[in-house]
């Protein structure tokens, strides 16, 4: 009798992991289950904002021939009873499970007003084209002055030169950068004509203006929100325990802290005082690594806890220039850093990458996908290291 696995979402993580699970163990039944037929390459939706076409790849062209593909959208989990329930074309359906993955990623986001716009979903992103001309838009402002914000604002600059681009953030803009990184974003948007407003309190948002707690305001004809992620909602709180951002709190082996059998990988997944962030930098190690761990439990095996370091941190500042942040391995930043156009091309290589590590994971009959590896609760004090590094030079 087959092992019953089935895997919600067909982003990079869940297609991954159903790919690489097949191969080994062909004793599972996997039913890989999405509301989109359409693949989702999130990490360029900064470059189809501004009208830059996209591959529009079906989603079963990736996935090794054995795997069940259902399109459909999730309309209720039972964990106590190993069942998911699905409305697709053909109307209500249920599938059971002995193991089940969650993979559903981020395409919410925590909305600050009613006027804003989003790039989080292909929804979203569709919705965006619809409502907008990107050729009419003058005054574009980005709350959020993270990667997303970061790269949506230079594409769009680079794009439109004579619109005006102003990225709000609250906390100092490109504080997670070393500071040779920091001062090479400053310039970069100094050239481009980029605009930032930073450490400073929202008051309200309403009317194409935003009011600041410094009794400032900023005019817009387009709010973009690229303030942070946030999944869907699937489960009731009393059933699985998540937190604000709809995650699911898992154990260092990616398995729910309540049902051993349910694991969660990718955005999803919440794994308490570690150094995981979200984005697809660690969405494809965990796809790897809880094919792994089926595979080994199936076979009477026992696994090791997920183990994870960060190398670098990749941002593209149009197409022809871009910053590689070197970083300690839990993403701290180094004092190192790579920019112009061969960081441009570092980060193009790293967007191909991904979906080329999903497609050997369909074609080779051996494990492709490889990742760095490290303790994900060790924590570096960055900070401390630079000055300790100022001592002695001194």
């Amino acid at each position: 009798m087959k092992t019953n696995v089935v895997i919600l979402g067909a982003g990079y993580a869940g297609i991954l992991c159903a790919n690489r699970l097949e191969k080994q163990n062909k004793n599972c039944k996997i039913t890989l289950l999405s509301d989109q037929f359409y693949f989702q390459e999130r990490i360029r939706f900064h470059e189809f904002a501004v009208g830059r076409a996209k591959k529009r790849i079906p989603i079963q062209e990736y996935l090794r021939k054995n795997i069940d593909f259902q399109l459909g959208k999730v309309t209720n989990i039972d964990p106590n009873n190993n069942t998911v329930a699905f409305q697709s074309h053909q109307g209500e359906k249920s599938v059971p499970y002995d193991y089940l993955v969650v993979a559903i990623g981020s395409g919410n986001i925590k909305q600050l007003s009613p006027e804003e716009n989003s790039i989080q979903s292909e929804k979203a992103l569709v919705t965006f084209q619809i409502k907008k001309d990107p050729n009419q838009i003058q005054n574009l402002c980005i709350l959020g002055g993270g990667l997303t914000g970061i790269e949506l604002a230079t594409e769009w600059k680079e794009r439109f030169p004579n619109a005006n681009v102003t990225i709000v953030d609250t906390k100092e803009f490109g504080h997670s950068f070393s500071e040779t990184g920091k001062a090479h974003l400053k310039k970069t948007f100094a050239r481009m004509g980029i605009k930032t407003i930073e450490n400073i309190g929202i008051q309200s948002i309403q009317n194409g203006k935003i009011s600041f707690q410094n009794k400032t305001n900023l005019e817009y004809d387009c709010l973009m929100n690229c303030t942070g992620f946030q999944t869907e909602s699937l489960f009731d709180h009393s059933v699985l325990h998540t937190n604000t951002k709809e995650q699911i709190y898992v154990d260092g082996y990616l398995r729910s802290k309540q049902h051993s059998n349910l694991f969660a990988i990718g955005d999803v997944a919440k794994v308490n005082d570690s150094i995981l962030r979200m984005g697809c930098v660690t969405a494809l190690p965990m796809g790897a690594y809880v094919a792994d761990t089926i595979n080994q439990i199936i076979k009477n095996k026992k696994p090791s806890e997920f183990q994870f370091q960060f190398f670098g941190r990749c941002v593209s500042l149009g197409r022809n220039d871009g910053l590689i942040q070197f970083t300690y391995g839990d993403d701290s930043p180094r004092e190192w850093i790579l920019k112009g156009k061969l960081a441009a091309w570092t980060k193009e290589c790293v967007n191909r990458f991904t979906l080329f590590s999903i497609y050997m994971e369909k074609l080779l009959p051996f494990r492709f996908y490889l990742w760095p590896k490290g303790n994900l609760f060790q924590k570096h004090n960055w900070n401390q290291k630079i000055r300790e590094t100022k001592e002695v030079a001194r």
